[in-house]
């Protein structure tokens, strides 16, 4: 299974995949081990405070669309420093997420540091990323005492309805929705859609619940421009393919 990175802010609910995945993603669980000197006995071992990772992802932000960006990745390096950029100075606490993994976890995000290097006008980042502790842990881990409960990381819930708006696409759409981007094909199916590369803003698409839809049959990816499209129809459906936009959303 491909692996996608994503950072989840829990404050805005705004949700940001990194554009090209890196080449290894960083992790740190459990407790910490500590020594101890016991005199005319030796050296012993404590368990001690639970560790917090404290790691840098490094990668690229395109400057356009290579075949082994993720899905709506976005050529414009830009976009992406604005919004790490803004989540680090407002110290909002973000979700990092490793698609295919239990990796699902709260940080803050340190400065980033970038640079181009090629003349590809790519940009190499790195990114510090501080593992987040709720007061409500700590509370309960030291005292016993259980605070207001923490927000679990549960499958998200289903609306009936989703109306389409720019940048959307069915593959993050059911990503978002469902936790699985693959039911894209079969959204499309529910939705009569005959081309699920080609959603558009204003569009309304039904949303049924996640085990409805896991039994649907899925509808085939177009090789090529949908039999009966005009002229115009067909240049828009190779746009969408290609990643080319023009207000056609592909996944």
């Amino acid at each position: 299974m491909e692996r996608y990175i994503i950072l989840k802010n829990t404050e805005t609910g705004q949700e940001l995949t990194l554009p090209v995945t890196p080449a290894s993603y960083p992790m740190t669980m459990g407790r910490a081990v500590e020594s101890l000197d016991m005199a005319e006995t030796g050296q012993i071992s404590l368990p001690g405070l639970k560790s917090l990772f404290d790691h840098s992802i490094e990668g690229v932000l395109p400057a356009q669309l290579y075949p082994f960006c993720a899905p709506g990745a976005m050529a414009d390096p830009q976009y992406y420093i604005g919004l790490l950029t803004k989540w680090s100075m407002d110290a909002q606490v973000c979700r990092y997420i490793v698609a295919g993994t239990g990796i699902n976890s709260p940080v803050l995000l340190g400065p980033l540091s970038y640079e181009e290097r090629d003349g590809s006008n790519d940009v190499y980042y790195t990114l510090p990323l501080r593992e987040y502790r709720y007061l409500e842990e700590v509370v309960v881990e030291e005292t016993g005492n259980r605070a207001r409960p923490v927000e679990p990381a549960s499958e998200p819930k289903t609306a009936d309805r989703y109306t389409v708006v720019k940048g959307d696409c069915l593959w993050t759409i059911c990503r978002r929705v469902y936790g699985d981007g693959a039911l894209a094909y079969k959204l499309a199916t529910v939705n009569n859609i005959k081309n699920p590369n080609l959603i558009y803003p204003g569009q309304v698409l039904e949303l049924p619940d996640k085990a409805t839809l896991s039994g649907m049959t899925a509808t085939p990816a177009p090789t090529a421009a949908v039999k009966g499209q005009s002229e115009q129809e067909a240049r828009e459906t190779v746009r969408a393919t290609l990643g080319l936009g023009g207000g056609v959303m592909h996944y």
